[in-house]
């Protein structure tokens, strides 16, 4: 496993959870796959949420960085979790929520089992289910079958899926998602490999892909009926713009924003963008 940057805040019957920022709480969604380099409230989209004036909230999913619990990999473990850490610190009321990409799913789950937990819903990146990669044509699909990247995602991810990659096979997929969640290459980052790597196990969250497969909540959107914003950035391969389409014409009210100028990690390619949609938006 990829080593944490950050300590938790607390770490409660194995979960550890994290506050950072001053303000109102506004709980940060974390990605349920292994594809992360540091817990969610040390990266980028924590910071820009932060500079808006909230206290981000979050929590390691089983698995990763310094949550000791053993992992489920299922939806209701992350949705336990997310509870877990709003009444860790003492958020009764109706709460911001932010959703990443995957995170944005989790999000979606979470808003409609526990609706008096969320205030508003913001969904950037994200998708209705894992079958929306395959409705809208998402990575892998989005590239051509005739370039490497498409087969490394398939045969990578494939493996990982299944538990039988290393923390090399692990960090290489890293890289390759990294290279195609930039629309300007000169923003990649890279993640180092270690001689070592190879005899690690890739983290035990790299499995979710598979677990993502069985969960589309199309069907549901309409029960969301909270104030509700979708982002993403026009030329994201991971989760196109059909996947957002989806988002916004299911989800009553809800508003979507294109940027533009972005792919994947549109918070990091549109900053300023960014923050302006959510403060046009009430955040």
């Amino acid at each position: 496993m990829i080593p944490s940057q950050t300590a938790p805040t607390d770490i409660q019957h194995g979960l550890a959870v994290y506050a950072a920022g001053q303000g109102d709480p506004l709980l940060l969604m974390p990605y349920p796959h292994g594809f992360m380099v540091s817990p969610m409230v040390a990266g980028a989209l924590s910071a820009s949420l932060q500079e808006l004036g909230y206290q981000v909230i979050s929590f390691d999913p089983p698995g990763m960085f310094s949550t000791t619990r053993e992992a489920r990999i299922t939806m209701d473990e992350m949705l336990g979790c997310a509870k877990e850490t709003l009444d860790f610190f003492g958020v009764q009321d109706a709460v911001k929520l932010f959703g990443h990409s995957m995170g944005g799913m989790v999000a979606i789950g979470f808003a409609l089992e526990h609706p008096d937990r969320v205030a508003s819903l913001a969904l950037f990146a994200s998708l209705s289910g894992g079958p929306a990669i395959t409705r809208h044509r998402g990575v892998p699909l989005s590239l051509s079958w005739t370039g490497a990247d498409f087969w490394r995602l398939l045969t990578w991810g494939a493996r990982l899926m299944y538990g039988r990659g290393s923390l090399a096979l692990h960090k290489k997929m890293l890289n390759l998602l990294y290279r195609n969640s930039y629309a300007d290459h000169h923003q990649v980052p890279q993640v180092e490999i270690y001689a070592g790597d190879s005899h690690q196990p890739a983290p035990v969250r790299d499995r979710w892909p598979a677990a993502a497969l069985r969960i589309d909540y199309r069907a549901r959107l309409g029960e969301l009926r909270v104030p509700t914003l979708v982002g993403v950035g026009r030329h994201d391969p991971q989760t196109p713009v059909a996947c957002s389409e989806e988002l916004a014409g299911g989800i009553p009210g809800a508003r979507l924003v294109i940027f533009e100028h972005s792919s994947h990690n549109l918070f990091e390619e549109e900053p300023e963008q960014f923050r302006q949609a959510l403060s046009e938006f009430g955040w």
